[in-house]
């Protein structure tokens, strides 16, 4: 098992008012973020037009007429740069969050959303998985895997990085540098003020605007 910090009773508001998220839910979420870390190719050196890799968790009954088993699925798209709008990934997430907000945005998408940071297969994708009716369906997390240079006293260094927020407000952050064996795991059960990455706020948005698609 990989290292995991777990820091509750942080001083800060959830996504909801009562937690939506079991134990063994929260558990599974982070085994498949590990998966994600894992099998997610590295971005090609000095390739500007890709960001990262954005993450939707969905799960719903293994059984059409339920039952307490569920099944986890992940959707994973690729997410585009433009090296016109030097686009950051925090600002690319916020554009896609805007998107999906739009309930009545219609398919193809219009006029200056085709340079966006999905492209319009991926962008109709998305939308299917968030407002298909499926019974049962639940929107879990948002997330993000990305490659980051870390600066410290020994130089600058290449860092895997997956940040994810859930439902209930949960933050995850996973990081692991080459050659390390295994990532370095923090959940924080509520954000932690001190120590947020800049994905944040657009995860959280995205986590807000898909909880009324839950059925």
């Amino acid at each position: 098992m990989p290292p995991h910090a777990v820091r509750p009773n942080r001083v800060a508001p959830s996504l909801v008012e009562v937690s939506v998220l079991s134990f063994a839910t929260v558990h599974a979420l982070t085994e498949c973020l590990l998966h994600v870390e894992h099998d997610t190719p590295p971005a090609p050196l000095a390739a500007a037009e890709q960001l990262g890799t954005l993450v939707l968790a969905q799960d719903q009954p293994t059984c059409p007429t339920g039952g307490p088993l569920r099944a986890l699925r992940l959707l994973r798209l690729p997410l585009l740069g433009d090296q016109r709008r030097h686009l950051t990934l925090p600002a690319a997430l916020h554009q896609i969050a805007a998107a999906m907000a739009a309930d009545a945005a219609p398919d193809p998408s219009p006029d200056g959303e085709e340079n966006g940071p999905l492209h319009p297969d991926d962008r109709a994708a998305l939308r299917h998985a968030l407002r298909k009716p499926r019974p049962g369906l639940r929107l879990l997390a948002w997330a993000v895997c990305y490659d980051d240079l870390l600066a410290d006293d020994e130089g600058i260094a290449p860092l895997r990085r997956v940040e994810a927020v859930d439902v209930d407000g949960r933050v995850y952050q996973l990081s692991r540098r080459p050659g390390e064996p295994r990532p370095v795991v923090l959940l924080d059960e509520q954000a932690d003020t001190g120590d947020l990455p800049a994905t944040y706020p657009p995860l959280v948005r995205l986590a807000t605007i898909g909880q009324p698609a839950q059925t």
